[in-house]
């Protein structure tokens, strides 16, 4: 029989979960959001039918044109992103997986033996967004090892 304390510790894993889930939707959202804006504005809509303010439309516009394409035969714009389709569940674990596994990252760099390693900011495309998204608890930490084996056997990270 588990312990107060274990059962305390699994409640708030799961509410940790949960909270990752929402925060991927909502960004997904927002993203989505911010496409839909840059449409309607293209094809000649203004702000007023839009039902938002002219401000607003402008950031999400903004927020629309600065994101990157889903490069072809991927089913995401970055590792994070990804991650973040998966928590959502757009898309299954074994795509996840294999989405990430199958990733051309970007290239990190030597990584210093110091203190100092650990303010280092991530790069856009590297491997740190899979690590990230394990550390936000998008995915967990047993994919995180599949997906880092099968990296690693294409001789890539």
């Amino acid at each position: 029989m588990s312990t107060h304390r274990e059962r305390v510790k699994a409640a708030y894993e799961a509410e940790r979960r949960i909270e990752a889930v929402n925060r991927a939707r909502a960004a997904l959202a927002h993203e989505r959001l911010a496409v839909a804006v840059l449409a309607a504005v293209e094809s000649g809509e203004d702000a007023a039918v839009l039902g938002l303010n002219p401000v607003k439309v402008e950031q999400l516009v903004s927020e629309a044109r600065a994101l990157a394409p889903v490069p072809t035969g991927r089913i995401g714009r970055s590792p994070a992103h990804v991650a973040m389709r998966y928590a959502a569940g757009e898309i299954s674990r074994d795509e996840m997986i294999e989405a990430l596994s199958e990733w051309p990252y970007t290239p990190q760099g030597p990584r210093a033996e110091n203190l100092l390693n650990d303010f280092a900011p991530s790069k856009p495309g590297s491997f740190d967004e899979v690590y990230n998204a394990v550390l936000d608890r998008v995915i967990d930490g047993e994919a995180y090892d599949t997906i880092l084996r099968r990296v690693s056997a294409r001789g890539q990270q």
